[in-house]
């Protein structure tokens, strides 16, 4: 694993940079559900409520962040064109604020993404959207962006690490409280790069008293706990792709960041393939819910946790 030489010591966002996301994006973004789970808070002894970001227009909460992102961009910047790399959630979330906004952008994904994907950014985007395979890996993908990016003088839009992308994730911890008549004990929020509970964690430590925060990496994509455990992101040697959603090999630089400044308020944990499946199947035989791996870790994860009995427990469903 090769570390990041230059961390920084926090991430420079706030609760109200948070509360401004929220009013930017409420015209696109609607509220998501705070929905009651009987069977998970008879299996915990807690109240355990499911907050909804499947119900999203584009089916997660990435959305948030990219509007977010886009909204503010100058007449200037806007002319020059925006650029994202993804296979999946981000480039649906891109595709859907170009279009409403209307931008043009330009999605590289790599040659695997499969078609029922591409049909769905397409879809999302419609005239706004051009979508470019980058070359057969993500990696390769990314690279195609950013060259575009030095090329043309487009902005690049970032799944997770950008301020602009954290506060708008971090749009669902306003949504949570006011949704709650008391604040939560424990959230419980799936990790991939970081955005989403890197601004859920930024949002919650200023607005709560004493609300702590449980991130769910795979066990095969562990990269945030790796980035704590070292101090600073580290890249991982193999990332496994069954969890593809939270199949990150480096942590955010400001991801990490929030996190690391957060102190113990947060705690990373990992879940195995079989624990994610088995969410998965009992959300869909039980709550009728269809969950993807990456949004059904929150569920995982709090079947793994020692929860404490008659505390009130939010999951992140996406």
């Amino acid at each position: 694993m090769s570390a990041d030489p230059n961390p920084p010591t926090a991430a420079p966002l706030t609760a109200a940079d948070i509360d401004a996301a929220a009013q930017r994006i409420a015209p696109v973004v609607a509220p998501t559900p705070l929905q009651v789970c009987d069977r998970l808070s008879a299996a915990t002894g807690a109240s355990v409520y499911l907050k909804r970001e499947d119900l999203q227009s584009v089916r997660s909460y990435k959305l948030r962040g990219a509007y977010n992102l886009l909204v503010q961009l100058s007449p200037e910047e806007v002319a020059a064109g925006v650029v994202c790399s993804s296979a999946g959630n981000h480039a649906q979330g891109f595709a859907y604020a170009c279009r409403a906004l209307g931008i043009h952008g330009r999605v590289y994904v790599p040659a695997k993404t499969p078609k029922q994907k591409r049909d769905r950014i397409r879809y999302h985007g419609g005239d706004f959207i051009e979508l470019i395979v980058g070359g057969v890996t993500y990696d390769l993908a990314a690279a195609a962006a950013l060259d575009d990016v030095a090329r043309t003088g487009a902005t690049l839009v970032p799944a997770f690490d950008d301020l602009r992308t954290i506060a708008g994730q971090g749009t669902i911890a306003v949504e949570l409280l006011n949704q709650l008549d008391s604040e939560p004990d424990l959230v419980v929020v799936p990790v991939g790069g970081g955005g989403c509970i890197a601004g859920i964690t930024t949002y919650l430590a200023e607005r709560t008293t004493n609300t702590s925060v449980l991130g769910v990496e795979p066990a095969g994509a562990a990269a945030m706990m790796a980035a704590l455990a070292a101090g600073a992101p580290v890249t991982l040697d193999y990332v496994d792709q069954f969890v593809d959603g939270a199949a990150v090999s480096r942590a955010g630089t400001l991801t990490h960041a929030a996190l690391a400044a957060a102190g113990d308020m947060v705690s990373i944990a990992t879940v195995d393939e079989g624990a994610v499946c088995t969410a998965m199947l009992d959300l869909y035989q039980n709550e009728g819910i269809i969950a993807e791996p990456a949004g059904a870790l929150s569920v995982a994860g709090l079947l793994e946790a020692d929860i404490e009995p008659d505390s009130t427990v939010v999951c992140l469903i996406s």
